[in-house]
């Protein structure tokens, strides 16, 4: 088989699993940019898409989408596949691609917060290490082979309007690079193939610096609207919400640096851009109201052990943290009562 960076664009299989307001929005635009695309999903909506497709609402238009569906034994081995779940649901949906994963397949996982590849591809004293928080039982790297993996981290705002319906008004971004901050030919190819689908792309050389700007910015901001419900604009022009954001910003600042990695844009930006978002909510906040388990685990709970591996003390974090769980634990209590 050739492996992906010699196959002609025109004849890539590539399939998006998960298909939540990010996946929508991913194989939406790669239909649009004319690659064949197709989705593995499960229950309302595998129903919905296979007898509507998918739509999406964007800057350019609405969009009405036919493509094919299915789970993955309905499907032959893909050239590149998108992993879109929430973090805490990637576990199950690894093991469910299983047959669409083939020796040359290049896994693309789109999720938030500290991914479990996070110390593959590097040498050193942390080579390999698991992360304990986001695969506790090492199920990910069994299931997902590391060389396989580009890292990601994307800047897509979407909200899934209702199975198989996806809408967002902000530009798509998306960071990428090889664990091994090798800048490969297949790395290049996939920038080539988002940019042709609509989203801006960027390759990068150290893509942990991506990953921990992304990170930093949701967990100063999400744990915090979960506990407040408050949204952005809240979150960063209340002086009493934005003093802990920016106490936990301050933490987390030199754990990044124990790991020799930095930030892509300076602390006050970061507060400042979150103000500048306006009244939205955080993804967090998104999923507490509908009921939905909480991404604390990775946005959260791995930041506070990548630290405790330094011994650095990170009190505000792990009191917002603890804080969001009973909120989460509230309304999945109030639920069930």
């Amino acid at each position: 088989m050739d492996s992906f960076h010699e196959k002609q664009t025109d004849s890539l299989r590539i399939c998006v699993a998960g298909p939540g307001a990010i996946g929508l929005t991913i194989a939406a635009r790669l239909l649009i940019g004319g690659f064949g695309v197709s989705i593995i999903a499960r229950d309302k909506s595998l129903v919905a898409i296979r007898q509507e497709g998918i739509r999406l609402i964007d800057r350019e238009g609405d969009h009405r989408l036919q493509v094919a569906v299915g789970n993955a034994l309905d499907f032959p081995t893909q050239d590149i596949l998108f992993l879109c779940p929430k973090s805490q649901d990637m576990t199950a949906l690894s093991a469910t691609v299983q047959p669409v994963i083939g020796p040359n397949t290049l896994i693309v996982p789109v999720i938030n917060g500290i991914p479990w590849w996070y110390f593959d591809g590097q040498a050193g004293e942390w080579s390999g290490r698991r992360i304990m928080s986001v695969d506790p039982g090492g199920e990910l790297k069994r299931y997902l082979p590391s060389p396989q993996i580009v890292g990601t981290t994307t800047v897509i705002t979407a909200e899934r309007l209702q199975p198989g319906t996806a809408r967002t008004f902000n530009p798509l971004q998306m960071t990428i690079g090889d664990l091994d901050d090798q800048a490969s030919d297949r790395v290049n190819k996939l920038a080539e193939i988002l940019m042709g689908a609509g989203i801006e792309t960027r390759v990068t050389s150290r893509i942990r610096d991506a990953v921990w700007t992304k990170v930093v910015r949701n967990l100063i901001s999400n744990p915090v609207s979960a506990i407040t419900g408050a949204t952005l604009r809240e979150n960063f022009g209340n002086q009493y919400l934005a003093s802990i954001s920016r106490q936990m910003l301050y933490e987390v600042l030199p754990v990044i640096a124990a790991y020799g990695a930095r930030l892509e844009v300076d602390p006050d930006t970061i507060l400042n851009s979150g103000r500048s978002m306006g009244d939205v909510k955080t993804s967090m906040l998104q999923d507490l109201e509908r009921g939905s388990p909480l991404e604390l685990a990775s946005i959260c709970d791995a930041v506070i052990e990548l630290a405790q591996l330094h011994g650095i003390a990170m009190p505000v974090t792990q009191a917002i943290t603890g804080l969001a769980r009973f909120r989460s634990l509230g309304v999945h209590r109030a639920e069930a009562a």
